[in-house]
């Protein structure tokens, strides 16, 4: 109980918002969640859109453990609207949530499992591809979930039955859950870092000795990018924040390198190969084991999947590597791009 005789929630969530209308989708799916009326929710964001505000008030009234706070700024927006969300939280543990979700039916109850080990301070769950986007959305997803994106595919996956240990870079930001002493131990998220600030933060989670854990069970359904613009949007900032991460200090890992290696190796031999025959040779054979490569993932998930149409997938992945790999590039020669989306 609190001071003042209340209840203590087991959970509390904080969503960031940018105030778009998927919003309510996600307030509703909690809402709907076995163990709902035992956590809090607070959504941190203004609301632009004079529907969704309503809407939004009309939510807040009928359940009364889902309060809005009406902030913005002009600098460290999503890391500043998530610590103030947990400065207000009252309970224990503190999840964070993107503002484009559906989570399980029983996701409350799942996110706060892991914590029964008291060395667990920081847990993760997938963030699946739902149905009910269209086919570029679709392919953005599945190329995510892949075996194309390495060892990052399992943020986006179901792939195991129970909850396993992992280390900060395969914690997922749109869906992960704090102890509240881990929390204050690594300081909040820094404002001064997007995307990635929820990298850092696992990064300077785990240096503090707390145990990360992903969590299988606690998934959401992430409505990823659905347009390729945006989706090359969304890659060229992974591949840019990983630089930055590096720069931040972060543990070295060589497997985030790749695309750029690929796409400046490629790019070399391109350049030689009119002069030198060598490098000709070495670009067809480059070409060529890049398409099969990418054909048998394509293969692969429409022989998991049983839609042809995931066939174009074959098409997305070399889109997902070229605007990653690139922007890796593009950040070390170019350091500090702003990649924070506005409100209209």
């Amino acid at each position: 109980m609190s001071e003042a005789g209340e209840p203590v929630p087991f959970l509390s969530v904080v969503i960031p918002t940018m105030g778009r209308d998927i919003l309510i989708r996600t307030l509703e799916s909690l809402v709907a969640s076995e163990g709902f009326e035992g956590i809090e929710v607070i959504v941190a964001g203004r609301v632009p859109d004079a529907g969704v505000a309503a809407r939004l008030r009309e939510i807040c009234g009928k359940h009364g453990n889902i309060r809005h706070l009406d902030i913005q700024f002009e600098t460290g927006d999503s890391s500043r609207k998530k610590n103030e969300g947990a400065a207000g939280a009252k309970a224990p543990l503190i999840a964070f949530l993107d503002d484009d979700v559906v989570v399980a039916g029983d996701w409350p109850k799942r996110i706060v499992e892991p914590f029964a080990d008291e060395k667990v301070g920081l847990a993760s769950g997938p963030s699946l591809v739902p149905d009910d986007i269209n086919r570029i959305g679709r392919l953005a997803g599945l190329a995510l979930s892949s075996r194309a994106a390495g060892y990052v595919a399992e943020r986006y996956q179901q792939n195991r039955a129970a909850t396993y240990a992992v280390d900060w870079d395969r914690i997922i930001g749109c869906n992960a859950a704090y102890r509240r002493e881990a929390f204050a131990q690594m300081g909040g998220f820094p404002a001064d870092f997007y995307p990635g600030e929820e990298m850092i933060a696992a990064f300077r989670t785990e240096k503090a000795g707390w145990k990360l854990v992903f969590a299988p069970a606690a998934w959401v359904k992430h409505y990823p990018r659905q347009s390729l613009a945006r989706f090359w949007r969304q890659m060229w900032g992974y591949g840019a924040t990983r630089i930055r991460l590096l720069r931040g200090g972060v543990s070295f890992n060589p497997l985030p390198l790749v695309p750029g290696i690929w796409v400046g190796g490629t790019a070399a031999l391109a350049a030689l190969a009119p002069f030198f025959p060598w490098a000709g040779w070495l670009l067809a054979a480059d070409l060529g084991l890049y398409v099969l490569m990418a054909l048998a993932v394509a293969v692969e998930t429409v022989a998991t999947t049983r839609r042809t149409g995931d066939f174009w997938l074959l098409a997305m992945i070399p889109w997902m590597h070229l605007a990653y790999g690139l922007a890796e590039w593009a950040e070390g020669f170019r350091p500090g791009t702003d990649f924070s989306e506005k409100t209209k």
